[in-house]
């Protein structure tokens, strides 16, 4: 992986993979060195790797050294598999497997770069290196059905064996007796400053351009027009934290949107909470739909990869197109004045997401792809 993020989603599904699966097979875990937090440290027997060179941004001298870095290890160790994961990341360890000599590669697809906000030359670059190097992998293992069919819609690993493995998520933490006190729910509102009866709004992810908070707290100003009883939860870091802070104040609601910051508590925020507003402009998929949708809060979502996949339109939560303001709107002053479709939008959901998303779903399915490989 490229790096280790407070609350990534692509961190937590490798964290659960590798802590589930330890038993079975030997584990060497190689990141970057951006480390945010580092939940692997604690998984005995699991090796842990730093490559200094591997970075975020595009650094050609520093993408050469990590590329070197690890052919030699894979040389080294002589993996049975190299599984990738995140796309700067894939793309050096995918090549250095093949060059290594690693007879079995799964690159590990959690999203589409190239349908992050671009030039057309950047995006078609994009697409063009991912074309030319796919083919070193054996297997592509996509976090949904979208991600592979933007893939091969733009000609990409066409011809490459694919398997859809959803983002698995630990659904006990989710059912904890804890979550469900009306006392410690009431308590916990009374310290962010919110009222009994009051409606809330919560929207969480990383304060970047492609999570789109921006368009979150631009239809929040516009319900407060019309809704004295509600509030709005914003729960993550990042580097649009200021930006949206100033958003806030530009509007004047200041006094009815909390900046929380980052919490490895979301469960328990997401119990205080009515709906959910999801505003991203990419995702692979949106793990944090299902989520919300594992503590019965329906979702309101932009139009994104994967989240047809979480929720059907109007069955059991509501979808508009990406940057639509005013249909977000709607559609969640839609919920706020009917309760009863709330409740039975999160019924419906929490049902769906219980069966897809376990994260002993995904361990399993992942433990058949290790096993199944050429080496064994």
């Amino acid at each position: 992986m490229t790096w280790l993020a407070k609350g990534g989603g692509v961190d937590n599904n490798v964290f659960l993979t590798i802590n589930g699966l330890k038993d079975e097979f030997d584990f060497h875990f190689a990141v970057g060195n951006e480390i945010h937090h580092n939940p692997f440290k604690d998984i005995k027997g699991v090796r842990f790797i730093v490559c200094k060179n591997l970075v975020r941004p595009i650094r050609p001298v520093q993408d050469i050294l990590a590329l070197i870095f690890f052919i030699r290890l894979i040389r080294k160790e002589k993996y049975d598999i190299v599984h990738t994961h995140e796309t700067k990341a894939s793309l050096i360890t995918r090549l250095a497997a093949y060059l290594g000599g690693c007879k079995y590669i799964i690159y590990g697809l959690h999203g589409v770069t190239f349908n992050d906000p671009m030039s057309t030359l950047k995006r078609n670059m994009y697409i063009l290196i991912e074309r030319l190097t796919i083919g070193v992998s054996n297997l592509v293992v996509g976090v949904s059905k979208d991600v592979i069919r933007l893939y091969h819609e733009n000609k990409i690993g066409t011809k490459i064996p694919y398997r859809v493995v959803h983002s698995g998520i630990d659904v006990d933490q989710y059912m904890r007796d804890e979550l469900k006190s009306e006392e410690q729910k009431s308590a916990l509102k009374t310290s962010l400053g919110i009222q009994r009866n009051d409606v809330v709004c919560i929207n969480i992810g990383r304060f970047s351009h492609s999570k789109g908070q921006r368009f979150t707290i631009k239809s929040f100003a516009e319900l407060r027009k019309k809704n004295s009883n509600i509030k709005l939860i914003l729960v993550g870091e990042g580097e649009l934290t200021n930006e949206c802070r100033q958003q806030v104040r530009d509007l004047g609601i200041e006094n009815d949107v909390i900046f929380y910051g980052f919490s490895d508590t979301v469960a328990k925020l997401l119990s205080i909470s009515d709906i959910h507003v999801l505003t991203s402009l990419r995702e692979g998929l949106p793990r944090v739909a299902a989520e919300a949708s594992l503590m019965k809060v329906p979702t309101v979502a932009f139009e994104v990869e994967g989240i047809r996949e979480v929720i059907t339109h109007t069955e059991n939560g509501f979808i508009v197109s990406q940057g639509d303001v005013p249909a977000l709107t709607g559609k969640i002053q839609e919920l706020i004045d009917d309760p009863q479709k709330r409740k039975m939008f999160a019924e419906r959901v929490s049902v769906h997401v219980k069966k897809d998303w376990d994260s002993r779903v995904m361990i399993q399915q992942l433990r058949e792809l290790y096993i199944q490989q050429p080496n064994s």
